[in-house]
């Protein structure tokens, strides 16, 4: 196990660091509009972000699932390390949503203040729905030492999250939250350099999700330790 660690020690931050970059990079060349000029660059990253951690939570539910089926301490390591990066990043995500809509939405006409009329709007409401449900598995992940019921958590989480988010993207009341404008578009460029962006954030995720493993996984080879070596008289 130490020495698998050891192996991977540098690929972590090497896939992080390189994720970054290009996501950066594809996110500062991404041309201006009109209208919103540069401004359109944040909710293309967070629209780009939000692809990364959709695909995250599915592979947070199949990782759970195959932990059940085998009960392999290994497999739980990704399955708890997924988790952790996961729900800080939709956390992330949504303070970004919230603020690429007060920058980028026309509230022309309303009478209600823009934080109102975007709070509202049942995308970003669901955001905020699975961000709670997300911090709340988090934090049951420290509390209860249980993996097969964390693991049954993980999974109930990612079914609530989809389930409330098809519901807010099917749903009626839609008018300000435009239906991915990027992919929609008659540009290729366009859709390339936001498939840069995703591919950027993808293995920057990869990266960090190999990182917490590394690091809990050590963690956990220092409390064993500790446990087995018998107290010095």
């Amino acid at each position: 196990m130490q020495f698998e660690r050891s192996q991977t020690r540098y690929v972590g931050p090497i896939l992080a660091t390189m994720g970054l970059a290009v996501a950066a990079g594809f996110t500062l060349s991404f041309p201006a509009v009109e209208g919103l000029g540069a401004k359109v660059r944040l909710p293309v990253f967070h629209g780009a972000m939000t692809w990364v951690n959709l695909a995250l939570f599915v592979v947070l539910a199949v990782l759970a699932i195959s932990y059940l089926v085998t009960r392999r301490d290994a497999l739980y390591r990704w399955v708890e390390a997924v988790r952790f990066v996961a729900v800080p990043m939709w956390v992330v995500g949504s303070v970004l949503g919230l603020l690429a809509a007060l920058n980028t939405w026309d509230f022309t006409g309303s009478k209600s203040s823009p934080l109102t009329v975007a709070a509202a709007d049942p995308r970003l409401t669901a955001q905020f729905w699975i961000m709670l449900a997300g911090l709340a598995v988090l934090a049951l992940g420290f509390l209860v030492d249980e993996r097969r019921w964390l693991a049954f958590t993980d999974i109930g989480f990612v079914a609530l999250a989809w389930a409330v988010l098809m519901r807010a993207i099917l749903g009626p009341g839609r008018a300000l939250h435009p239906d991915s404008p990027v992919m929609n578009s008659d540009e290729v460029v366009i859709k390339l350099m936001f498939l840069g962006i995703v591919a950027g954030m993808a293995l920057a995720a990869t990266g960090i999700v190999v990182m917490v493993r590394n690091w809990r996984a050590g963690l956990h080879d220092v409390v064993a330790a500790a446990v087995e070596t018998p107290s010095t008289p």
